[in-house]
Parts: C-alpha cells; structure tokens; sequence
C-alpha cells in the first residue's frame, strides 16, 4: 500500500500522464457516466506544478552547515574530532564514491517527494561508508508495545541481471538490516550474510514531517495533489470552452431535416445535406480565467511558495528586506524540515564516532546557516569598516570566506613575505659589498 502511493507521488512528480488522468477521473468523474462518454486522456490537459513547487522547496535549502564534536559534559569542542569529522563529510565515502555534500541534493529530494530518508552506514577497508537506501518499499519491523521502536528494517527494490547467453532476468532483492547482521535475498532466497558488532541497528532515517501512527514521514506531494487536480479541471474547461468557441456547435435549423441518431461530418467549406447553423461560440472564458487562476493561487499557498517567485525575486533584488517577507512562508516550511535534518546529521555522525572510537560520549552540534537573505550592502560596508580597522580576518568573514581558506590565505601571505625578506636582505648584502 505504501509503496503504490509513493510510486503515485513520483508520478506526480514527474508529470506521468496516464497517472495524474487516472487520478482526475477517479475524484472528477461520476462512476454512473458510461466509460464510452467519459472524457479521453486526449482531451485531458494538466501541467506539473506540483514540480515546480518542489523543486523551489528542495533548491531553497541551504547547501551546507556546520558542524561541532565536543566531549558529553565538555565545556569547549575538541578541535581535532571536529577537523576529522569535517575531512570526513568532504572524502568520497557517500553513496557510490562521491562526498557527503555531493550527495545531500539527492537527500533533500528523497525526503520531500518520500516524507523519509534511510541512509546505512557500513564499515570497510578501515573506513565508514554510508549509501541512501532505496525509499520506495521499505518495512519498519515495529516493537508491538512501541511503534517507535524499530527492531529491524527490510528494503526491497527490483534489479535487472543478465543471463549467460544472452537476455535478462529481474529479480527481487531485499536487505534485512538489524542490531547485529545484515541479510540480503535474492528472490527470496539468503544471498549473503554479514554480521557487525555495533551494538545498534546501521540505519538512520530523517523524516521530513511526523505522521501520527507511523514510523514513516509524510511526503511533500500528499497535500498538493488534490490542489493540482483542481488547476487541472480548470484547465481542461478552459480548452474545452476555447475550442468550442473557436469552432462553434453547429445543429440543423429544424429538427424534421434530420432523424434523430444520424451523424453528420462537416468541415470548413464542406457542403451539408441539410440546412444548419451555428448555436455555439463567444463564450466568455473570464469565469473560467478568474477559476484557473484562484486554483495556482491555491495550490501555491497550499506549498508555501510564491506563485512567482522569479518575478518577485527580481523585483526585490534590491531589498534584502522585502526579500525574506516574500519568502517568509517558504522559510517556515523549510525550518519545519531542517529539525529532522538536524536530528538525523547528528545521529549520522555520531554513529560514524562510535564505530571509529567504539565509544558513545561524543556530542555532536549541527548547524544550518540562517535563511534570512542578507543585505549586501550593508555586509559589505561592515567588512570595509573591519578591515580599515585592521580586523581583515573578521572582514572576510563577514564576507562568508571559510575558515579554511582563510588559513590558507594566512599561510600564503606569510611565506611570500618570507620570501620577500630574503630577497631584501640578499639586495642589502649585495650593495655593502
């Protein structure tokens, strides 16, 4: 059941026709119309917002934050774990060779379209791996007492292998995950087993929003499907009533000239057996504007994105101020997300400090930057005004310049003065002699 209602959301997402018709027939179209007199998906006309929305939701979070280890009842953060913490999150041990902030898009768009993220940590070769496990048909095995806590995790996905001689085969994968082995079965079958000593089930899950009753998050698309079928009545009307006003209905003058069933074939400059004329057209389509454009208002509110947001982004390129009161809702809606984001970074890490250290007194702080846009003038007035007061370091930091570059400015500025030096001194030797 899950797994047909995520599949029904990527759909959506993706814009897949006969999905999003089936869809609006089943919520728009009385089961007592015959199925020859329903509308075709030919005469269908939708567009994808629901895309539009999330994706201006995915590319609104921020693409990197901070992180802090310290020991648990530690006043001051220990600098080399959190050096070797941030090595870490940037060395290609994250899903398929490749960083953890190479990756995180693909998270971001997992737990808005899915509502849950499930990422596996792996030990090998002296090195912690982590991969994001497939969403779509994952089951939570549950304690009875307790919902929430979670004895055991099965993913199950399809993969497509290849056969001696040629043609392929599809079988059934499926990875059982617990507090001491990972199984895998092929077609239901054991496969491979693999025991860990971790003392803790290797999988963190980030929720987008919580669901009463679930151990599931709640997807993005849920609440924008309903909205989008209402723009898509819209502008299924719209058509309808265009063509038909560009077109017109023709009839026979009077009803003798014609027995009733027959059919009639006319074309621009066809001639017609029977004398007829237009009864339709000039149809007023402002209703039907005024309808279409109440629905996208909707359905924009409904994901907390301004409708038109290059527009208005375009508009207040100039104000910092009006900026971030034009993305107020989007920035409440995404706060909302960064909490269980948080939650499940700090979890990820510091799982990854007590497979290395086998220990668990680690306590790891996650930071997002703020999604406040700044002012850029007054950001750069504040760095002029820092550096011409001889605080360069706070000005480039104020600038948004990392730490890291800024050492290595440091260490670059004081060897070439150092080179510079000598130089001077082999110049001055030079003239005394």
């Amino acid at each position: 059941m899950r797994r047909e209602e995520l599949n029904r959301f990527n759909d959506f997402y993706n814009g897949d026709r006969d999905t999003i018709f089936k869809n609006f027939i089943s919520r728009r179209v009385s089961s007592d119309v015959h199925i020859n007199e329903r509308i075709s998906v030919n005469d269908f006309y939708f567009q994808n917002d629901i895309r539009v929305i999330q994706d201006t939701r995915i590319n609104f979070m921020p693409k990197r934050f901070d992180v802090v280890v310290s020991r648990k009842g530690a006043d001051e953060s220990s600098n080399e774990i959190t050096k070797e913490v941030r090595e870490w999150l940037g060395s290609e041990n994250f899903g398929g060779k490749r960083t953890f902030w190479e990756t995180l898009p693909g998270l971001f768009l997992t737990q808005e379209n899915y509502g849950t993220v499930f990422l596996k940590l792996i030990y090998k070769n002296g090195e912690v791996l982590v991969n994001k496990m497939y969403s779509e048909n994952v089951v939570a095995v549950v304690d009875k007492k307790n919902y929430l806590n979670v004895e055991k995790y099965i993913f199950s996905w399809d993969e497509t292998l290849g056969l001696e001689g040629g043609g392929v085969k599809v079988v059934r994968m499926t990875e059982e995950i617990d507090a001491k082995y990972y199984q895998v079965f092929v077609d239901g079958s054991p496969q491979k087993i693999e025991e860990h000593s971790f003392g803790f089930i290797p999988v963190i899950k980030i929720l987008r929003e919580e669901e009463e009753g679930s151990t599931y998050g709640r997807s993005g698309i849920c609440d924008l499907i309903e909205a989008q079928q209402n723009v898509n009545m819209a502008l299924t009307k719209r058509a309808w009533a265009t063509k038909y006003n560009s077109f017109k209905v023709w009839a026979p003058k009077e009803a003798g000239y014609i027995e009733s069933g027959t059919t009639i074939k006319i074309s621009p400059g066809a001639l017609s057996p029977i004398p007829i004329e237009a009864v339709g057209g000039d149809v007023n389509l402002s209703s039907l504007e005024r309808e279409l454009d109440d629905a996208l208002d909707h359905l924009y509110r409904l994901g907390s994105v301004s409708r038109r947001l290059k527009e208005d982004m375009v508009r207040a390129a100039t104000s910092a101020k009006a900026l971030n009161s034009m993305l107020e809702g989007l920035k409440r809606y995404t706060e909302k997300k960064l909490v269980y984001l948080k939650r499940g970074f700090e979890e990820m890490i510091s799982r990854y400090l007590e497979i290395n250290y086998e220990v668990n007194d680690f306590k790891v702080t996650v930071n997002f930057p703020s999604l406040d846009r700044e002012d850029t003038d007054y950001i750069l007035r504040r760095a002029q005004f820092l550096a011409s007061h001889g605080f360069e370091i706070k000005a480039l930091k104020e600038l948004g310049i990392e730490e890291e570059i800024i050492k290595e400015m440091k260490a670059k500025e004081k060897e070439t003065r150092e080179v510079e030096t000598e130089e001077e001194e082999v110049k001055v030797k030079a003239e005394r002699r």
